[in-house]
């Protein structure tokens, strides 16, 4: 069921299925929450399953808010606080969380602020290190190619989001990931951008938090490199580490299957190990 909630003078677009321990799906950078369908169709059926479009996708409002530079700007604190308004739509208190990409970092921004509320953490092809000086000036320049021209942008960023091998033989989702992003509004993207740009290092997030964390990582991951994340995968007491070869940023659509179940087995851990505590 599609619903709507406010953050702040924002409106938040979620979906909530299904019944049992709550589980909320975060989509990343350029995405809706229509990117979980098919991880919401199969988990509903056990899980009580939230995806909202974060701040300036899919139908969610852009913030009103603007940086120090009048820029659109979406901090991922910013959108940690909008989720947790749609949990207390949901009247959830806790949940596992699985993050992919940019929704990764909000995830991980809801953890500092509301580590209570967080069963287990998924980070999807995602990182809990802040943008290189490098990283930062390509946000940049990437916010004025979307000034100019935003769909041009999704289309030279989204096959990149795919392991070289996929992008032709997975035309179909490529295509289906760029219809996503071309409904996106391009304020959305800028805000985004600018977010992802200012966002800080949590990786001390990883060190103390008080649940399981699982890492979802593309060995052909062009944006996030398993490299970048080894380091990240001892920090955490507890870690599980799924490492697919043959994947690129979009496991839930290049190995569908492995990334499900995988997801599913975790919800069944988190779920367990809270019930016993």
């Amino acid at each position: 069921m599609i619903k709507e909630t406010c953050y702040r003078d924002s409106r938040i677009r979620y979906r909530e299925e299904g019944r049992g321990g709550a589980l909320l799906l975060l989509h990343g950078f350029c995405e809706s929450l229509d990117i979980w369908d098919e991880f919401i169709k199969i988990l509903s059926q056990r899980f009580h399953v939230i995806a909202p479009d974060l701040l300036g996708h899919g139908k969610s409002d852009v913030p009103s808010l603007a940086g120090d530079s009048g820029e659109y700007l979406a901090t991922m604190e910013m959108q940690a606080e909008g989720v947790n308004e749609v949990l207390k739509a949901c009247r959830v208190e806790r949940c596992t969380i699985v993050g992919h990409s940019m929704g990764g970092y909000t995830a991980l921004a809801f953890a500092e602020l509301f580590p209570e509320k967080v069963k287990g953490l998924c980070l999807f092809h995602s990182s809990a290190m802040a943008d290189t000086g490098e990283k930062k000036l390509d946000r940049d320049r990437a916010i004025e190619v979307v000034k100019k021209d935003k769909d041009a942008f999704a289309e030279g960023m989204i096959p990149k989001m795919f392991a070289p091998s996929n992008v032709e033989k997975m035309k179909g989702d490529v295509e289906r990931v760029l219809a996503i992003a071309r409904n996106n509004p391009q304020n959305g993207f800028i805000a985004a951008l600018a977010g992802m740009r200012d966002r800080k290092d949590r990786q001390h997030v990883l060190e103390h938090i008080d649940c399981p964390v699982l890492f979802i990582i593309g060995k052909d991951d062009l944006l996030i490199p398993p490299d970048k994340m080894l380091p990240q995968i001892v920090k955490p007491r507890h870690s599980e580490v799924l490492m697919l070869r043959g994947v690129g940023h979009m496991g839930f659509y290049e190995a569908k299957d492995e990334t499900l179940f995988a997801v599913e087995r975790f919800m069944e851990e988190t779920v367990e190990v809270r019930s016993q505590k």
